[in-house]
């Protein structure tokens, strides 16, 4: 009987070195994005630094812009009294910071794509950012479609669609008559190309592109009226997070569609210039 009552012992003594052994082993669940905000009254977003989309503040401290806006009427619904801190870098770095836990969200224009889909969660769409063909002003060359950049340089920033919709557009030209591509890492070193002539054309964000020019006339380079975007419908922007936050998701999706629905998100769209709201907010 006392041998029966050692072995009965020693073997719960061993069930329990388990069970601790296994609570102590077992990955512990990565918490929700909604809950870590509410507890550190935080949101560290990327940006690469756009306006009127998302940009830092001339002191470098506040993230500006119509997503930041976006962001901050979706948390004062949500109750979280929460700061929005930010950081820039180049478009290409987003994602990566993203994945790497430098960001907690991707807080810029970016495309909703598969393979991005595979790496990061997106958003339902927050808005429509089709692209745009830029010339020097008085377009002398006489390019208005991308078949017309064979034999031309043409310009756009690292990291975005615009590279392989350039890329695929250079595989149809005639052959010898390429389209040589240059990538920069911002958008603004694309401009400053295209205005000093180093540049035929580039092909980047309409919104941007119509924002520079109204906020600086001077700027040598117009939108080509009559060129048509590839695809609006395939130009839909949402903001991304690192996989595993299904109530972030959840709570932004249906907390932005009734912002749609009720107008405040064309009012915040409006108010940064981005007219008429309906371009941007519906496909």
């Amino acid at each position: 009987m006392r041998l029966h009552r050692m072995v009965l012992q020693g073997t719960a003594a061993v069930l329990a070195g388990a069970v601790l052994a296994v609570s102590f082993c077992a990955p512990a669940r990565a918490e929700d994005l909604l809950d870590k905000i509410r507890a550190t009254k935080v949101l560290s977003i990327g940006t690469s630094n756009d306006a009127p989309l998302s940009y830092v503040s001339p002191g470098g401290s506040e993230a500006l812009g119509a997503l930041p806006d976006v962001l901050r009427a979706f948390l004062k619904r949500e109750g979280i009294d929460a700061r929005i801190d930010v950081t820039a870098m180049p478009f290409a770095s987003l994602l990566p910071a993203l994945q790497s836990g430098r960001i907690e969200l991707m807080g810029d224009a970016m495309y909703i794509r598969p393979a991005r889909a595979k790496i990061v969660d997106f958003t339902d769409v927050v808005f429509y950012n089709p692209e745009s063909l830029d010339v020097p002003k008085g377009n002398p060359l006489h390019l208005h479609s991308l078949a017309d950049l064979c034999g031309h340089t043409a310009g756009t920033y690292e990291g975005t669609t615009y590279v392989d919709l350039l890329k695929s557009a250079s595989a149809s030209c005639p052959a010898g008559k390429p389209i040589s591509l240059q990538q920069y890492p911002t958008i603004q070193n694309v401009f400053a190309d295209l205005n000093a002539g180093r540049l035929d054309a580039a092909v980047v964000d309409a919104s941007l592109s119509a924002y520079a020019i109204k906020q600086n006339p001077a700027l040598g380079f117009e939108l080509v009226a009559d060129y048509k975007p590839e695809s609006k419908a395939s130009s839909d922007c949402a903001f991304a997070i690192a996989k595993g936050s299904p109530q972030f998701l959840q709570a932004f999706n249906t907390t932005y569609a009734a912002m749609l629905k009720d107008g405040t998100a064309a009012t915040i769209f409006a108010k940064w210039g981005l007219e008429p709201t309906d371009f941007f907010l519906k496909p």
